[in-house]
């Protein structure tokens, strides 16, 4: 193992944390420099719906205290923005501070995407991607009556139901006619619509924000349109949850290879053999990232590349060639109180589709809010939506990834791993 040996971090997020728990206390690493933007520890980022929402804390989302980063040999550096990368010399800057590497993460994720809409530019517009969007929202609850959250994907309607538990009247604005269109289907998204309408969310869709109205700085009205109809509607605040941008800017601080994001190969590593990337910053095969499942995996990679970039276990080495990052299909969950919907794969195929060996089995009580849809093709699953009844959904998660023929399970296939193996 090499001695005194530096690994530097840009960023304090989840996958940053995730690559230090992946390493463990037994790293190769002499000391650890965690760089973050940020004037708060790190947090789960997946949990500020319900810290909106009041269901939980601030310290019951911030899973690590000082010893644990003790134990890790790891030191954060708060409020220290990094503003430049010497790649020849091996240092990062965040202004006259330096900080030298042995090896450099770049792990500072993403922000919210704020289109170019007229008067975007305001103070009371803001995204849902961090505890300062939480904070803002919360330094302005007392004295707003309308909030319009605009973007109806899970970031959205997460955010419209939190404020309006809160007692703010609000509207939630969605472009397709199908709320959460990358996550659920026509049928899933009606039962949706429904219980957002009961909890008292104002749900257009197939509707465009056209310009938000400022006075002092400060948005007050916006202008909708639907069917080639505007409307104007009071407004307090706007949050937006379009889409969100990687935060590449240390990648071109350091002159390595990006395009949406930090580019990387499949063992994040990118253009720069000593610098690495991984989460929502980064960029592999084209592809970039907002869920959490696949920065868990590129977190294990980078730990177990690290490890052996820094010692010599041939084991090790033999079990990454063997397995580096590879894109996997993962469920995707609402985290709202009382509403579950799981949704996975190619769930967005129905009767009509003339894909060969596809077939489409459903269950529904809308009653309930109870609805499962499973797609197949030649007697393998493909695709999950999944939506008051989720129980099943991480066994039909792992019947889609194994790729079992579920030919022996089809008459109780719907009713779940109980009924289905019993039969």
């Amino acid at each position: 193992m090499k001695k005194n040996q530096t690994l530097i971090i840009i960023g304090n997020g989840m996958a940053a944390n995730r690559v230090l728990e992946e390493l463990g206390t037994d790293h190769p690493f002499s000391e650890v420099h965690i760089l973050s933007d940020e004037a708060i520890a790190h947090y789960n980022r997946i949990m500020l719906s319900p810290l909106l929402a009041k269901e939980t804390t601030l310290a019951d989302i911030t899973p690590h205290d000082a010893d644990w980063y003790l134990q890790h040999r790891t030191t954060i550096h708060l409020s220290t923005p990094v503003t430049a990368v010497d790649r020849v010399k091996k240092i990062v800057f965040s202004n006259d501070i330096q900080f030298s590497y042995d090896a450099l993460i770049i792990a500072t994720g993403s922000r919210s995407f704020i289109p170019p809409v007229t008067g975007s530019d305001a103070e009371n517009v803001i995204g849902f991607r961090t505890m300062s969007d939480v904070d803002a929202m919360e330094s302005r609850l007392h004295s707003m009556q309308h909030v319009t959250v605009i973007g109806a994907g899970l970031l959205g309607v997460e955010a419209a139901t939190g404020l309006q538990s809160r007692g703010v009247k609000t509207t939630l604005i969605h472009r397709n006619t199908v709320l959460m269109n990358r996550q659920l289907d026509g049928a899933a998204a009606d039962i949706l619509y429904a219980e957002l309408n009961h909890r008292g969310v104002d749900v257009r869709t197939a509707t465009s924000p056209v310009e938000l109205i400022k006075e002092n700085n400060q948005v007050h009205k916006i202008i909708i349109e639907a069917d080639s109809h505007q409307q104007t509607l009071h407004t307090d605040l706007i949050v937006f949850a379009t889409g969100i941008t990687p935060n590449k800017e240390p990648g071109e601080l350091a002159g390595i290879d990006c395009n949406r994001g930090v580019v990387v190969n499949a063992h994040m590593t990118t253009s720069d053999p000593y610098i690495f990337a991984l989460g929502e910053c980064c960029e592999y095969e084209k592809n970039t990232y907002g869920l959490v499942a696949p920065i868990w995996d590129q977190a294990r990679v980078l730990a177990k590349k690290l490890t052996l970039r820094f010692t010599s276990d041939k084991a090790l080495h033999d079990e990454l060639e063997k397995q580096p990052y590879r894109e996997r299909t993962h469920l995707t969950k609402l985290k709202v109180s009382g509403l579950d919907m799981h949704s996975i794969g190619r769930f967005d195929i129905d009767e009509e589709d003339t894909e060969a060996g596809i077939e489409i089995l459903r269950m529904s009580d809308i009653e309930m809010g109870i609805y499962k849809k499973l797609v197949l093709q030649n007697n393998r699953i493909i695709g999950v939506v999944c939506v008051g009844d989720v129980v099943d959904s991480f066994w039909y998660h792992e019947l889609m990834e194994a790729a079992t023929d579920v030919t022996p399970l089809r008459t109780n296939l719907l009713l779940g791993k109980a009924y289905a193996e019993s039969a």
